[in-house]
């Protein structure tokens, strides 16, 4: 990621969250792997950010793109992009917007 580029607080904390997960699950290791891959994409969006899908059901701007199980989801503005989420790609994304932002203008 470029210095311009940030991961927002919600997104650090689903990162930690997935990273706690893999840990208790399968190990560091794992862990590493899984949030290394996250990351990686991150970079690559961070030099194509239209790379992803329009994701505007959950907010201005929102874009989304896959990396492995994950579905990233972030704005793009002017010459930066900003990581909104990272959620994985089974759970309902509805749901998952939902619950960690009960305030969201997206209901349904």
């Amino acid at each position: 990621m470029r210095s311009r580029d940030r991961l927002a607080r919600s997104a650090r904390r689903d990162l930690q969250r997935i990273s706690d997960y893999w840990l208790n699950e399968a190990g560091e290791e794992v862990a590493l792997r899984v949030i290394e891959g996250i990351l990686e994409t991150i970079i690559v969006l961070a030099e194509h950010p239209r790379a992803g899908m329009t994701a505007e059901q959950f907010g201005d701007a929102v874009r989304k793109f896959p990396a492995g199980n994950y579905m990233i989801y972030y704005r793009h503005r002017s010459s930066r992009i900003e990581i909104l989420h990272v959620f994985h790609g089974a759970r309902n994304q509805r749901k998952a917007w939902r619950d960690v932002d009960p305030a969201s203008p997206f209901r349904s």
